[in-house]
C-alpha cells in the first residue's frame, strides 16, 4: 500500500500530481472553484472531491499520513494589501483546523514568500506555534522551483511538520550550480510543445518605457507581461495571465535589440512589436511543469488562472518524495510512475 494524503485547496491538481509521482495515494481533494474542480476531476477521476473546506469534518481522515495544501496566497502576497488574518480569503486557519482534527503523521503547507516578510512574520510565527503545540516538529523554507527542474524562477515557502523529534530535511537542489545539471531553460522546456490556440493579446511598445540594466526587467511594452530569456528559466507564470499580463516569446530577439537601443539613448518606438507573441496555454503549462497530457477545463482565462495558481508538479514531487523517504525509508512500497514519462523536457 502507498501512504495516503488529502489535498486541500487542490486547484487544478499540481500538488496532487506531484504527490502521485512521489508515491503517495491522494484519497481526497478539496477545491471550491468550479472550473478548477472540473479540471481536477478530469485528470484524477477516481479521487473524491469536496467543495468547501469550511464544511469538512477532518476527523473522518483520522489516521491519514499527510494533510497537504496551498491555502489562497492573496492575503500574504506582496502584490496585494497583505492583510493576513484580516483578509476574508485567509484559509490558513482552516488548514490548521484540518491538521488538528485529522492528526496526520505529517503535514505540508505551501504559500508565497510574503509570509516571511516583516509585515506578516508575526502571523506566521503564531501559525507555527499552533502547529507545534499539536506535537509537530515544524520546519519552513523558501525554495525556488528552478532548483528542482521546473523551467521557472518561482519562489514558494513550504511548511512541513512531522510527528518526530528529528526535523524534516528539505531536499538539496537538483538543478543549477554545483548540481551537475543546468537549469531547464524556456527554449528547452518548449521544445515540441503541442499545437494550441494562440494568445491573441497584442504586444505594443510602451510610450514611456521603464528601463533597467537587464533586458528581462523593466517594462518595455504595454501590460505586465515581460519578454522571457529563452536561455534561462521563465519568470513566474501569473494567475492573471491571458491578456497583456502574459509573458512574451521573442525568438528573434526583437525586444533584446530594442533594449540595447534604449540603453544607447534612442527614443522609444510606438505601435505593435513585430515578430513577438504571448505564451499560449500549453506553453504556460509546460513552464509550470505540467505534462502535455494534463487537461485544463473552462475558458482560456480560467485555464491561465488555474495554471498560474498551481504548485508546479515537479516541485511538489521533489518535496513530497523527500518527505516520503523521511517517513517511510524503512518500508518497501509500490513505485510511482516514472517522472520522465510525465515530463518529457527533463534532462536525462
Amino acid at each position: 500500500m502507498k501512504p495516503t494524503a488529502v489535498d486541500l485547496f487542490a486547484g487544478a491538481g499540481g500538488l496532487s500530481l506531484g504527490l502521485h509521482t512521489a508515491g503517495w495515494d491522494v484519497v481526497a481533494a478539496i477545491e471550491w472553484d468550479t472550473w478548477a474542480s472540473q479540471t481536477y476531476h478530469a485528470n484524477f477521476p477516481g479521487t473524491p472531491m469536496f467543495a468547501d473546506v469550511q464544511n469538512v469534518d477532518f476527523r473522518v481522515f483520522s489516521g491519514i499520513d499527510l494533510i497537504a495544501g496551498g491555502p489562497p496566497c492573496q492575503p500574504f502576497s506582496v502584490a496585494g494589501k497583505q492583510l493576513a488574518s484580516d483578509d476574508p480569503r485567509d484559509m490558513v486557519p482552516q488548514f490548521v483546523r484540518a491538521v488538528h482534527e485529522a492528526q496526520p503523521r505529517a503535514f505540508l503547507m505551501e504559500n508565497v514568500p510574503g509570509l516571511l516578510t516583516q509585515r506578516n512574520f508575526s502571523y506566521t510565527k503564531r501559525v507555527v506555534a499552533q502547529l507545534e503545540d499539536m506535537g509537530y516538529t515544524v520546519r519552513l523554507k523558501k525554495v525556488v522551483a528552478s532548483h528542482y527542474g521546473v523551467p521557472q524562477e518561482r519562489e514558494r515557502v513550504f511548511f512541513i511538520g512531522v510527528r518526530d523529534a528529528v526535523p524534516f530535511l528539505f531536499p538539496e537542489a537538483t538543478h543549477g550550480p554545483n548540481t551537475g545539471k543546468p537549469f531547464v531553460s524556456v527554449a528547452h522546456a518548449l521544445e515540441h510543445v503541442p499545437a494550441c490556440e494562440p494568445n491573441r493579446a497584442i504586444v505594443t511598445y510602451a510610450r514611456n518605457p521603464i528601463l533597467r540594466p537587464s533586458p528581462w526587467a523593466g517594462m518595455l511594452v504595454n501590460g505586465q507581461g515581460r519578454p522571457l530569456n529563452m536561455h534561462a528559466p521563465s519568470l513566474t507564470i501569473p494567475a492573471t495571465a491571458g491578456g497583456n499580463r502574459t509573458h512574451i516569446i521573442d525568438v528573434q530577439g526583437i525586444l533584446l535589440a530594442y533594449h540595447a537601443e534604449l540603453m544607447n539613448g534612442k527614443k522609444p518606438r510606438e505601435g505593435l512589436v513585430p515578430g513577438v507573441r504571448r505564451l499560449n496555454v500549453r506553453e504556460s503549462a509546460r513552464l509550470q511543469s505540467f505534462p502535455d497530457s494534463f487537461t485544463f477545463m473552462g475558458t482560456k482565462t480560467r485555464q491561465y488562472m488555474q495554471i498560474g495558481n498551481a504548485i508546479p508538479p515537479l516541485l511538489a514531487g521533489a518535496i513530497t518524495k523527500a518527505l516520503y523517504h523521511f517517513l517511510f525509508a524503512d518500508v518497501r512500497r509500490d513505485r510511482a510512475v516514472n517522472q520522465q514519462s510525465f515530463f518529457p523536457f527533463l534532462r536525462s
